[in-house]
C-alpha cells in the first residue's frame, strides 16, 4: 500500500508559507524637509518683495509640488506592495501544485507497478527479481484435422503438437489434470538456467539432500555427500539420470532453499501463462498439489527447447561429469529416455530429446521432441501408461501411424 510519503523519511516537507514582511517607513512615502514654519515655529519678519497675489500663487505652486511628490512616492510603495504579495502568493501556488504532483506521481508509480506485476510479471522492468519474460509460448489449437487418438496408444493423456504451425496434430484428453511425476524436471530445468549467473559455480552435495530421497526411493544421479559438483553437471544430472539430488541441490542453490526454488517454479508458470499447472517440488515426487496436463507439459518443454543450452541437455545421449576426489573419471550420466530407444524406430522421425517420468500415481509418461524426415518439429507427450516401454512404443506407433508414406 503506498502512503503516499515524501522521500525524506515518511514526512513531508513543513508547508508553511515563508512570508517575507515589509514595513514602509512611518511618513508613508517621500516627504519634503519640514521647516520650522511647518512646525508651527515663528518665522523672523522677511521684507515683501512680493505683491501678496503673487506670494499666495507662489504657496499654491509649492504645496501642489509637495502634493505630487508625495503622491508620487506613496504610489511607488503601493505598486512595489502589490507586486510582492502578488510574488509569494504565485509561489506558494507553485510550492503546493509541485507538492501534489510529485504526491501524484509517487501513486502512479506504485499503482503502475503493482498492475504489472499481477498481470504480466516478466514484462515488467529488467531487474533482478522480476527477470522480463523473453520466451513466449502459448497453446497449441485443433483443426478439423484433429486426429482423435483413443484406444490407439495405450497412454491415458497424449498431445501431439506441430510446432511450425501451433496446431493439435493428434489428442487424447490433453487438457485433463494429471501428476507429472519427473517430466517435472523440465521446468526445474529451466528456472535453475535461468536462475544461475555461473554454470561453472559448485554446490556441495550434503546428507540432507540424499537422505530423504533415499528413503523415498527416489531416482538419484548418484552425487556424493561432500562432493562438490558444477551447476552444470547438476543440470545434466537432473535430466539424463532424472537425478532428485541434482534437483534438489538446484533448488538450494538457486533460491536458498527447496520451498524458495518451488515458488520461482511457480511464478514461471504464471509468467508462461499456464492455468491448469502448479509444483510442489522441483523433483516430481508425488504430492497432490503437484499437476499439470500432457498440453501444458508440452508448452513447459517447447519453452526449453527455445533455450540452445536446455535444448542441448535435452538431447543428450550420455554425459560425463567433471573429475572431483569423489569421482575421479567423473559420473557418467545416461539419459533415461535413450537408453530406451534410439529414436528412430518410427522409420519417419527421428526423437530429438525429450524426459521420462514415474511415479506410482502418475504411472510412466514422456514429453519429447521429434523431427519428421520429410521436415518439421512435433512435440509429442504422453502420460498414465502401466510399463516402462509404453510411453516409447506410443512415441513410435504414433509417427509411424501418422506420417508413413
Amino acid at each position: 500500500m503506498n502512503d503516499n510519503r515524501s522521500p525524506n523519511g515518511g514526512k513531508r516537507p513543513d508547508q508553511r508559507q515563508s512570508r517575507s514582511t515589509y514595513k514602509p517607513s512611518h511618513n508613508g512615502g517621500v516627504m519634503r524637509q519640514s521647516t520650522p514654519a511647518q512646525r508651527g515655529e515663528r518665522r523672523s519678519a522677511i521684507p515683501h518683495t512680493h505683491a501678496p497675489t503673487q506670494n499666495a500663487e507662489r504657496m499654491k505652486q509649492d504645496n501642489r509640488e509637495y502634493s505630487r511628490a508625495a503622491g508620487l512616492g506613496i504610489n511607488w510603495i503601493g505598486i512595489f506592495s502589490v507586486l510582492l504579495v502578488i510574488m509569494i502568493a504565485v509561489g506558494i501556488i507553485i510550492s503546493i501544485a509541485n507538492s501534489r504532483a510529485r504526491e501524484t506521481s509517487l501513486e502512479g508509480g506504485a499503482q503502475t507497478t503493482e498492475t504489472a506485476f499481477d498481470t504480466e510479471p516478466k514484462e515488467t522492468e529488467l531487474d533482478e527479481e522480476n527477470p522480463p519474460l523473453k520466451i513466449s509460448v502459448s497453446y497449441a489449437f485443433p483443426t478439423e484435422d484433429t486426429i482423435e487418438l483413443g484406444e490407439s496408444v495405450t497412454s491415458d493423456y497424449a498431445i501431439l503438437i506441430d510446432l511450425s504451425t501451433n496446431t493439435i496434430k493428434a489428442q487424447k484428453k490433453p487438457d485433463d489434470v494429471i501428476f507429472p511425476a519427473s517430466m517435472t524436471k523440465v521446468m526445474t530445468l529451466i528456472v535453475a538456467y535461468e536462475n544461475c549467473k555461473n554454470l561453472n559455480d559448485t554446490f556441495t552435495m550434503t546428507a540432507e539432500i540424499t537422505d530423504p530421497l533415499f528413503i523415498a526411493h527416489a531416482s538419484v544421479a548418484g552425487f556424493s555427500v561432500g562432493e562438490k559438483v558444477t551447476i552444470k553437471d547438476l543440470l545434466y544430472g537432473a535430466i539424463l539420470p532424472s537425478g532428485a539430488d541434482a534437483t534438489d541441490a538446484l533448488a538450494i542453490y538457486t533460491a536458498g532453499s527447496i520451498e524458495g526454488f518451488v515458488e520461482l517454479m511457480n511464478k514461471k508458470v504464471v509468467q508462461m501463462g499456464l492455468s491448469n499447472t502448479h509444483f510442489a517440488n522441483p523433483s516430481g515426487l508425488h504430492d497432490d498439489d503437484h499437476y499439470s496436463t500432457v498440453h501444458e507439459m508440452a508448452l513447459i518443454l517447447e519453452y526449453a527447447l527455445k533455450i540452445p543450452e536446455c535444448r542441448e541437455i535435452l538431447s543428450t545421449y550420455q554425459y560425463t561429469t567433471r573429475s572431483t576426489p569423489e569421482h575421479p573419471e567423473g559420473l557418467l550420466l545416461t539419459s533415461t529416455m535413450f537408453s530406451r530407444m534410439a529414436g528412430d524406430e518410427s522409420g519417419v522421425a527421428e526423437v530429438l530429446g525429450g524426459k521420462t517420468g514415474y511415479t506410482n500415481e502418475g504411472l510412466h509418461c514422456l514429453a519429447s521432441v521429434t523431427r519428421l524426415n520429410r521436415g518439421g518439429e512435433y512435440i509429442l507427450v504422453t502420460a498414465h501408461a502401466p510399463s516402462t516401454y509404453d510411453p516409447i512404443w506410443d512415441c513410435i506407433n504414433v509417427y509411424k501411424n501418422l506420417f508413413s508414406e
